[in-house]
Parts: C-alpha cells; sequence; structure tokens
C-alpha cells in the first residue's frame, strides 16, 4: 500500500463541501430521481421499522425483492418518530444517503492513491464532482447508492488484503462489501463467478498471486456465499407466503420487457414508461405480448415463470440478429444519460432553457461518460497486471453482460461507476495534460504533513 506521506484534511473537508454544494444544486434540477422508486423498499422498511418497535404486527413484515435496501434505510427509519410521513422518512433516509455518498468518496480516494497514487485518488473524486451522478441517486429511498457504498467498501477491502494481507480486517471489509452489494443487486452474485475464476486462473498461470492471495479470496467466497444463502433463507422465512412475487418471477418480468426493448426501434433510448413512449411500437408490442401470454396461462395449467421463460428462450434463438443488436445497444446505453422526465422545450436549468439547452446539457454529461471510457479503455490497454484489479474489472463486465443480455437501464450499471471511476482515472492520468493539470492541484490539496 502507497505510504500517506501527504495530509489528506483538506481533501476530505473538500469533498464535504462540494458534496453539500452539489447536494444543494441537485435539488434545485427541473429532473429528479423518484423519490421513493416503486415504493417497495420504502414500504418494507417503514414496515420493518414499526415492527421492531412494536407499532404492527410481523404479518405487516416482508420482503419481495432485494433485502439490502430495507436493511440499509430500516436503522434509519428506527430513528424517526413512529408517526412520521412519507415525507418526513424520505429527508431521513435522504441524509443517511448523503452522509453515505460522502463517506464513499473518501473511500474512493483512499482505494485510488493505494493502489495508484494520490493523484489518481483526486482524479477519481473529481471525475465524480464533474457529473454528480451520485448526488441524484441520493435522492430516492433506492438500491442504487447502498449498492455504490458497498462497492466502494469491497474496493477499499481488497486494497488492504492486497498490501496488507495479514490484518483480517481487509477480508471482513471486503467480505461484508460483496455481500451487501449482491444484497442490493442480486445480479452482482456474477462478481462471485469472477472471483472463482481469478483463482482457478492464479492457481495455473500466476503462482505468486495464488499463494499469496489465495487462502483470502477463498475465504471470502465462502464468506459471501453463507452469508447470501443466510440472507436469502432468512427473507423467506420473514416474507412465508404473504410476499406478492420472489425473484425468479420479477426476472421473467424484467426479462420479458428486454425482449423488446430496441427490439426494432434501436435508437429510441426513452425510459422505458406508458406515459414517456405511449407511441412506442417496441412498448406497444411488449404490451401486447404480455397480454397473449398472461392468456396462456389462465388458459392452461402452466405457471408464469414457466410460460414466460419458454417465451424468452425462444424468442432469443428465433430472433439471433435482433438478440445481438439489443446485446450492442444496451451495452452502450447502460453508460450514457438520457432525460425522459421533462420534454426538451419544457427544460430549464440556470442559464440553459428550451430544446438547445436540453440537448446541450444532454452534450456536456455525456461527454463525461465517453471521456470516462476513454480512461478505462486506455487503462486495460496499458495495465499489465490485470488480476490485481478484479474486483474492479469483474463487477463492471458482470453488470454490462447481465443486463447486456436481458435489459438495461443506466442505473443498473451505476454502482459499478466506483470501480469504472478508478479504472478511468488511472488510464486518464497517463495522458499529459490532464496528468499536468492534477499535478498542479495535488500541490495545494495535498501539503506535506508538517505542513499542514
Amino acid at each position: 500500500m502507497n505510504k500517506i506521506e501527504f495530509s489528506t484534511r483538506r481533501l476530505n473537508l473538500a469533498i464535504v463541501f462540494i458534496s453539500t454544494l452539489l447536494m444543494i444544486m441537485v435539488l434545485n434540477f427541473p429532473f429528479k430521481a423518484n423519490r421513493f422508486g416503486d415504493m417497495t423498499f420504502h414500504e418494507e422498511a417503514k414496515n420493518l421499522a414499526l415492527f421492531l418497535k412494536g407499532e404492527v404486527a410481523s404479518n405487516k413484515v416482508f420482503i419481495t425483492k432485494a433485502p439490502g435496501p430495507i436493511l440499509f434505510y430500516t436503522p434509519v427509519y428506527l430513528l424517526a418518530d413512529v408517526h412520521a410521513t412519507d415525507d418526513q422518512l424520505w429527508v431521513y433516509g435522504v441524509v443517511f444517503t448523503f452522509i453515505i455518498g460522502t463517506i464513499s468518496l473518501i473511500l474512493i480516494f483512499k482505494v485510488g492513491a493505494s493502489f495508484f497514487s494520490k493523484e489518481v485518488g483526486l482524479l477519481s473524486v473529481l471525475l465524480f464532482f464533474a457529473f454528480p451522478i451520485h448526488i441524484y441517486y441520493s435522492l430516492g429511498i433506492l438500491a442504487e447508492m447502498p449498492a455504490f457504498f458497498s462497492l466502494a467498501l469491497a474496493l477499499y477491502g481488497w486494497s488492504i488484503v492486497y498490501y496488507e494481507p495479514n490484518k483480517k480486517r481487509g477480508c471482513a471489509l471486503l467480505v461484508f462489501g460483496m455481500w451487501f452489494l449482491i444484497m442490493n443487486r442480486p445480479n452482482a452474485v456474477l462478481l462471485l463467478g469472477v472471483l472463482f475464476l481469478v483463482i482457478v486462473y492464479a492457481f495455473f498461470y500466476n503462482k505468486e498471486f495464488y499463494n499469496k492471495y489465495a487462502k483470502k479470496l477463498m475465504y471470502t467466497f465462502l464468506g459471501v456465499f453463507i452469508l447470501g444463502i443466510g440472507t436469502h433463507q432468512l427473507t423467506k422465512k420473514i416474507s412465508g407466503t404473504q410476499s406478492g412475487g420472489n425473484q425468479e418471477t420479477y426476472f421473467y418480468y424484467v426479462a420479458h420487457i428486454g425482449r423488446f426493448q430496441f427490439r426494432e426501434e434501436p435508437t429510441d433510448l426513452r425510459f422505458w414508461e406508458s406515459d414517456i413512449r405511449p407511441d412506442s411500437k417496441d412498448y406497444q408490442n411488449w404490451i401486447r405480448s404480455g397480454n397473449e401470454l398472461d392468456a396462456v396461462i389462465t388458459n392452461s395449467n402452466h405457471s408464469y415463470n414457466e410460460v414466460y421463460r419458454t417465451f424468452i428462450v425462444n424468442d432469443v434463438l428465433e430472433h439471433p440478429f435482433w438478440f445481438a443488436r439489443q446485446l450492442v445497444v444496451r451495452s452502450f446505453y447502460g453508460h450514457i444519460n438520457i432525460i425522459s422526465k421533462v420534454q426538451p422545450n419544457q427544460f430549464q436549468l440556470g442559464p440553459l432553457n428550451g430544446a438547445f439547452g436540453f440537448w446541450f446539457f444532454l452534450l456536456i454529461i455525456n461527454s463525461i461518460n465517453i471521456l470516462v471510457l476513454v480512461g478505462v479503455t486506455l487503462f486495460f490497454i496499458k495495465e499489465k497486471n490485470l488480476i490485481q484489479y478484479w474486483v474492479f474489472w469483474g463487477i463492471w463486465i458482470g453488470l454490462v453482460i447481465f443486463h447486456g443480455l436481458t435489459y438495461m437501464e443506466p442505473r443498473y450499471i451505476f454502482p459499478s461507476k466506483v470501480a469504472l471511476y478508478l479504472m478511468s482515472a488511472a488510464g486518464l492520468y497517463r495522458i499529459s495534460w490532464i496528468k499536468a493539470i492534477i499535478d498542479k492541484i495535488s500541490m495545494y490539496v495535498f501539503p506535506k504533513k508538517n505542513e499542514a
């Protein structure tokens, strides 16, 4: 681990101060994340908090989707009065999420400074300040920020394991971070597959890495696996038969949407909602297909899962070109941001107004997104020892592949931006003019300890 011979006090204060300013700014945007998402996480966390306070019966407590957000928001809701309104609980949740997001940025810097340099760590944080998408997601009771924090914690744990393998704290943080990431984004379980492949690869092709880290990584795999299974069983016991659905059913529902996303309209990037794309051919065909499949369920003895699974598999096999094109378009779509909640002619953000302001704003934020991808590309081209960064690229590639094959929204890729921005910063710092700018800023941000 790179020895810290500089003070981070100024940087930490700057992160808190700038994050606060950005929160105030984003609060005044004409578009915001849904305050409660689809209400599921909020309602279930609220009911669990009320149950723990003895205010509601146990039959009001169940977990229908990922358990992570429930575990994340319930402790915060416990601090609120039992008669708190949804709006008041939202404030509790947002304040807590903002604090966690700020801590995440500090962890991101520490990871960057450990694996690369303090300048790369600084650049990683600056990328988040340039496009504060994490602040945007902090304004909702969603799974995004808990997952974001989880990955930051896992990466920080891995940095300790990698440079100080004798410290048990690193392995504990890595296990907890990966487990909680999966609890918030169940499809992140693919990271366990990456971990298994890394261990196998190291055994055959990188004995030095294997001899030094294999035991820790095996403990990590088993720890995350056991915690995951235990949480799953606990969730089933809590929910019983009261849950309105399960993860498998929800997966087929989403995958069915995916069979029509970018199917015949590969350039229609609008969000998948009826009030946003009522004239969409793909959306209308999805509605029609759903009605047909529901009729099959009604008129047969087959379950929802069986009918939808059969359709999805057959559709992929019958339309390989559409499937391949959807994979490419979705993989790109996950890395850009489109505003669907405001019409271009109604857009108003400071001096940016109307259609011109709308498209200019999108150009700015997506230029940053493209710059990040350029940095990641440089990182992969220049970095020769990728195995030590398995958590970085593993979670990103895993989420891109999973959602590229099924259904994509940019928020699904969002948690991986922790790793993505770190890799990008490491790549961008190799560009001479960017390096010169960051080095100049670093002189003021990182005074030597005796000068701080």
